[in-house]
């Protein structure tokens, strides 16, 4: 529901900012910002669960996330050469995001199982298109036409939450498959 708000925003030209203070005009669909900012935490969240991670580990994921999407956000309303230390800032809360994932791929209580596995390597292949893009798109070089980058960002984001959600759905077992059942019956509220 953020992410289809965050689109409709955009579309409606209500996310977006024309900046034409840098070498070529550039789009900021700042939307989109406040869309990650809000979805990638809740990803996060949902892997560091599923492999029963603690609180710590929970908290310094979605720190590097938020990092990384602000760090995104303030050099896409920056000029260059500015904007790219922001985006190489960026890129190491990404690359500390990574290694915490893959990390947790090999937790030794074997928690998650093929579920955290897929999940995370989608969330990670998924993830990697977001800089990439950025670079080469209007926040970055400009070397990728607006429509392109508009189209490649939509698909990712559609992959990287709807996949993630189908495959979670799709993939996770019923929780206490081999707990007893609950007593449902009238008796107990008597």
């Amino acid at each position: 529901a953020v992410a289809a708000c965050a689109y409709y925003a955009m579309w409606a030209g209500l996310g977006v900012e024309f900046k034409t203070t840098d070498s070529t005009p550039r789009v900021i669909f700042w939307a989109r910002y406040v869309d990650w900012a809000i979805t990638t935490p809740l990803i996060l969240v949902d892997l560091a669960l599923l492999s029963r991670t603690d609180t710590p580990t929970i908290l310094t994921l979605v720190g590097c996330d938020l990092l990384m999407v602000i760090t995104g956000l303030i050099g896409a309303l920056t000029v260059a050469p500015y904007k790219y230390c922001w985006w190489v800032a960026g890129l190491a809360f990404f690359i500390i995001v990574v290694t915490t994932l893959i990390g947790r791929l090999n937790n030794a209580e074997g928690y998650g199982g093929e579920a955290l596995k897929g999940l995370s390597w989608l969330t990670i292949i998924s993830w990697i298109v977001y800089p990439v893009v950025w670079i080469v798109g209007s926040e970055g070089t400009g070397a990728l036409g607006l429509s392109q980058e508009v189209g490649i960002i939509t698909l990712t984001d559609l992959v990287s939450k709807l996949g993630f959600g189908f495959y979670l759905l799709a993939n996770l077992e019923a929780p206490g498959v081999d707990e007893e059942p609950l007593n449902t019956s009238s008796q107990q509220y008597v």
